[in-house]
Protein backbone atom coordinates (compact mmCIF):
# COMPACT_ATOMS: atom_id res chain seq x y z
CA UNK A 1 0.00 0.00 0.00
CA UNK A 2 1.50 3.19 -0.94
CA UNK A 3 2.40 6.11 1.30
CA UNK A 4 -0.38 8.54 0.01
CA UNK A 5 -2.74 5.71 0.70
CA UNK A 6 -1.98 4.93 3.70
CA UNK A 7 -2.25 8.79 5.02
CA UNK A 8 -5.99 8.79 3.39
CA UNK A 9 -7.25 5.90 5.07
CA UNK A 10 -5.67 6.65 8.47
CA UNK A 11 -7.45 9.86 8.27
CA UNK A 12 -10.69 8.23 7.39
CA UNK A 13 -10.28 6.22 10.24
CA UNK A 14 -9.76 8.65 12.62
CA UNK A 15 -12.85 10.42 11.11
CA UNK A 16 -14.63 7.68 11.59
CA UNK A 17 -14.00 6.96 15.39
CA UNK A 18 -14.52 11.11 16.01
CA UNK A 19 -17.93 10.16 14.69
CA UNK A 20 -18.65 7.15 17.08
CA UNK A 21 -17.34 9.04 19.54
CA UNK A 22 -19.54 12.02 18.75
CA UNK A 23 -22.48 9.65 18.90
CA UNK A 24 -21.67 7.88 22.15
CA UNK A 25 -21.67 11.44 23.65
CA UNK A 26 -25.18 11.98 22.75
CA UNK A 27 -26.25 9.24 24.12
CA UNK A 28 -24.78 10.12 27.00
CA UNK A 29 -25.61 13.24 27.12
CA UNK A 30 -29.81 12.41 26.84
CA UNK A 31 -29.20 9.79 29.41
CA UNK A 32 -26.23 9.48 31.99
CA UNK A 33 -25.54 6.37 33.22
CA UNK A 34 -22.84 3.86 33.68
CA UNK A 35 -23.10 1.51 30.40
CA UNK A 36 -23.23 5.39 28.42
CA UNK A 37 -20.40 6.52 30.15
CA UNK A 38 -18.07 3.10 29.56
CA UNK A 39 -19.61 3.48 25.83
CA UNK A 40 -17.94 6.78 25.89
CA UNK A 41 -15.09 6.12 27.33
CA UNK A 42 -14.24 3.40 24.94
CA UNK A 43 -15.06 5.48 21.83
CA UNK A 44 -12.90 8.27 23.18
CA UNK A 45 -9.92 5.69 23.51
CA UNK A 46 -10.15 4.70 20.11
CA UNK A 47 -10.04 8.36 18.92
CA UNK A 48 -7.18 9.25 21.26
CA UNK A 49 -5.35 6.11 19.56
CA UNK A 50 -6.30 7.00 16.25
CA UNK A 51 -5.03 11.04 16.96
CA UNK A 52 -1.55 9.52 18.49
CA UNK A 53 -1.66 7.50 15.53
CA UNK A 54 -1.91 10.63 12.42
CA UNK A 55 0.10 12.57 14.25
CA UNK A 56 2.68 10.32 14.32
CA UNK A 57 2.27 10.01 10.29
CA UNK A 58 2.27 13.47 9.91
CA UNK A 59 5.75 14.56 11.93
CA UNK A 60 7.27 11.85 9.50
CA UNK A 61 5.48 12.93 6.31
CA UNK A 62 8.99 14.58 5.28
CA UNK A 63 10.55 11.15 5.82
CA UNK A 64 7.55 9.13 4.30
CA UNK A 65 7.70 11.00 1.31
CA UNK A 66 11.61 10.45 0.43
CA UNK A 67 10.19 6.69 1.08
CA UNK A 68 7.45 7.66 -1.80
CA UNK A 69 9.94 8.90 -3.99
CA UNK A 70 12.38 5.98 -2.99
CA UNK A 71 10.15 3.48 -4.11
CA UNK A 72 8.87 4.58 -6.76
CA UNK A 73 12.77 5.44 -8.50
CA UNK A 74 13.21 1.36 -7.73
CA UNK A 75 10.04 -0.11 -9.20
CA UNK A 76 11.60 2.63 -12.09
CA UNK A 77 15.02 1.00 -12.48
CA UNK A 78 14.41 -2.38 -10.73
CA UNK A 79 10.56 -3.34 -11.81
CA UNK A 80 10.17 -3.72 -7.94
CA UNK A 81 9.25 -2.04 -4.65
CA UNK A 82 11.94 -0.73 -2.13
CA UNK A 83 12.88 -2.79 0.25
CA UNK A 84 13.78 -0.54 3.03
CA UNK A 85 11.64 1.86 4.84
CA UNK A 86 13.31 5.12 6.57
CA UNK A 87 10.18 6.69 8.17
CA UNK A 88 8.52 5.59 11.24
CA UNK A 89 5.22 6.39 10.94
CA UNK A 90 4.53 3.86 8.32
CA UNK A 91 1.95 0.50 9.30
CA UNK A 92 1.75 2.22 13.01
Amino acid sequence: MSDPTLMAETIRDTIEALERAREVSKELRKQTNHENYSAFRVQMDELSERLRHLKTMLAHEDEMALDELADALSRAFQGQPAEYRRAEGHGQ
